[in-house]
């Protein structure tokens, strides 16, 4: 699970956020993108407009939500989810929405920062996700990447944008790497990893039990 690429040795790193990266460390915990900068060591970080773009309420009616960005997608998704769902079963779905506020809150402070690709570059992302077999947000991510000399931040290692960040000799960091660094640079309590990790769970990501417990071992 650690690093494939070495990381280049900068004063102020900065990194383009994927989809899942956003969503987990958003939907995980209240805190979740304070912990996510600090493990990073940035004051910010961005993410071009196809992984999103605050546009979950700009759905024209009988319009496929395929035209928003994919955190969009997601936070409708939870939306119809805590809606429709019996009560004890909707409301993890409502807790993702309650911590998802703060997305917004760190756009407004400009601690995440919403970086379009230029026209020019479209062409760019469609090809990179014909070749790799990766979406429209990963390839954006790779574009953004490319042209800020930026380091990506994907899901983890074994991840097909992970492989093509390493074909095109862009540095990228995993979640699991993110949570080592936090708990190395941070050394948070132990109840506090305990609560992101199953905040995690619920945001349907969870990390293997092994390494779980590496993670407490070094607390």
């Amino acid at each position: 699970m650690g690093r494939l690429r070495k990381i280049p040795k900068k004063s102020m790193l900065k990194y383009v956020l994927d989809t899942v990266v956003l969503r987990v460390f958003a939907f995980a915990h209240p805190q979740g993108i304070d912990i996510l900068l600090s493990a990073l060591k940035t004051p910010s970080a961005c993410f071009p407009t196809e992984v999103y773009n605050q546009d979950e309420n700009n759905l024209p009616p009988n319009v496929s939500d395929e035209s928003l960005s994919e955190l969009a997608r997601g936070l409708r998704y939870a939306q119809l989810k805590a809606q429709i769902l019996p009560r004890l079963q909707g409301q993890r779905f409502q807790v993702r929405l309650q911590n998802a506020i703060q997305i917004s809150r760190h756009i407004q402070a400009g601690s995440l920062l919403i970086e379009p690709l230029q026209i020019e570059e479209l062409s760019r992302r469609e090809r990179l996700g014909e070749l790799y077999g990766i979406g429209r947000g990963e390839a954006a991510c790779l574009v953004l990447s490319e042209r800020m000399l930026f380091t990506s931040v994907f899901l983890s290692s074994d991840e097909k944008a992970c492989q093509a960040a390493k074909a095109l000799n862009i540095s990228f960091l995993t979640i699991p790497d993110i949570l080592t660094d936090w708990v190395n640079v941070m050394h948070p309590p132990k109840e506090l990893l305990q609560d992101l990790v199953d905040g995690m769970r619920n945001a349907s990501f969870t990390i293997p039990e092994i390494f779980y417990q590496r993670l407490q071992e070094m607390l």
